[in-house]
């Protein structure tokens, strides 16, 4: 009787869209619940339903008005139940003050892109299936020591990268036709499912760790489809989470760290985040078998003497080649890839927060990762530090994305 009488009262029950959903521009087809910070892409097929509800309705009523047949109500109906799950539309008599926000905002992980890397379709994370690649941003640079503004950098690398790609898939198997590279002759990651899930969602005011959690709990739905990650970043210091949520994955993973910085700086008591020194505290936490440094020059400190740890100076790769250093990678574990982008001189790299003179080229770079990738297996990867406010025509953020570009293509060869 009481479970009768719990589908009669929701049968009945009026909803209408939350006084909290808004478009930021009506000409996009997005809306945003600007309590959640969630983004939607709709159609106009869903405006006009959704318009219905701009007084209380029941999801009968509103039933009653489409032309579907009996199995597209169901599918409305379905629909419906989603947008009041998600907070669009509300129960009539629920006073919206009184609403706990921050309870459903740690439901809300991410935040829909308006624009997405290299073209490719938006996903939700549970909408993940068997994509090969998935993109996601961190914006967040909390983080930093030097000039803050890397929290920019994965939007601004969506709009380049959109504005210079269309990503065009084959109509029967729904994969990428890939894009013809004049440098390798060739056309480059053809066949490969990529989708971008959006941005870790921040709220501002909130707590280093309520943040990471956030991206630690995405990381892991991205993974446990075994796709490869993509993580624009943002400071250094996400990688932190991200590797937690790679140990929980893979038990075991070794981590291939290009910077011009160790970041092993030291740790100091109840302040203990930030991207100087992301990588003590990974050791700390044991979360990788073993860290393999690349690129490090200038002022270091002391130098840091164990196991599990190796230190290739930009001068080892300079003097030895990288083919050599490279040969010292173990081919029996998985490797995790974490690049900031000052490992590049700031003459080709000068958005970035804190820059080193005399760093390496990107010809050096890329024969780098080319010799990586063809070495070990990569399971994932992140390019981190790129800051928009300091670049100079964008040179930063478009470097970054070929960086991108050639990790992608090398790994999925």
């Amino acid at each position: 009787m009481r479970k009768e009488r719990k589908k009669k009262e929701e049968k009945e029950m009026r909803y209408q869209v939350s006084r909290f959903v808004v478009a930021t521009d009506p000409q996009s087809g997005i809306i945003q619940h600007t309590k959640t910070g969630n983004r939607l892409l709709v159609s106009e097929e869903t405006l006009k339903l959704l318009s219905l509800f701009s007084k209380p309705k029941t999801f009968e009523e509103v039933l009653s008005r489409t032309s579907s047949d009996e199995n597209g109500r169901l599918e409305i109906a379905g629909f419906l139940e989603q947008l009041a799950k998600e907070k669009i539309l509300v129960p009539e008599e629920e006073t919206e003050e009184r609403i706990n926000w921050g309870v459903l905002t740690d439901k809300v992980l991410v935040e829909s892109p308006l624009r997405t890397f290299f073209s490719c379709p938006r996903r939700s994370l549970a909408a993940l299936e068997d994509e090969d690649i998935v993109f996601l941003g961190v914006p967040f640079d909390l983080g930093t020591t030097g000039y803050p503004g890397a929290r920019f950098g994965p939007d601004k690398m969506r709009e380049l990268s959109s504005d210079a790609f269309e990503y065009h898939t084959d109509i029967f198997t729904g994969k990428c036709k890939g894009w013809f590279s004049s440098g390798r002759n060739k056309t480059i990651l053809e066949g490969v499912k990529m989708v971008d899930v959006g941005n870790v969602l921040l709220q501002v005011g909130e707590s280093f760790e309520r943040f990471y959690n956030r991206v630690d709990q995405v990381i892991r739905q991205i993974i446990v489809h075994g796709c490869f990650p993509v993580i624009v970043g943002g400071d250094h210091s996400c990688s932190y989470p991200i590797l937690r949520a790679m140990k929980e994955q893979y038990g075991s993973v070794s981590v291939i760290h290009i910077d011009a910085h160790t970041d092993l700086g030291e740790t100091i008591p109840n302040v203990s985040n930030n991207h100087g020194n992301v990588f003590t505290r990974v050791r700390e936490e044991n979360l990788v078998r073993h860290l393999h440094q690349f690129g490090i020059r200038g002022c270091i400190g002391k130098k840091l003497i164990a196991a599990d740890y190796s230190l290739h100076t930009l001068e080892d790769l300079k003097r030895d080649g990288v083919e050599k250093v490279v040969a010292s990678l173990n081919q029996s574990q998985p490797y995790y890839l974490s690049l900031d982008i000052d490992v590049l001189d700031p003459a080709f790299a000068p958005g970035t927060g804190t820059p080193i003179t005399n760093g390496m080229t990107p010809e050096m770079l890329f024969a780098l990762l080319s010799s990586v990738a063809g070495r070990v297996k990569l399971i994932g990867c992140d390019v981190v530090e790129v800051n928009p406010m300091l670049d100079r025509n964008n040179q930063t953020s478009e470097l970054a994305l070929s960086t991108i570009f050639h990790i992608l293509s090398e790994v999925f060869r």
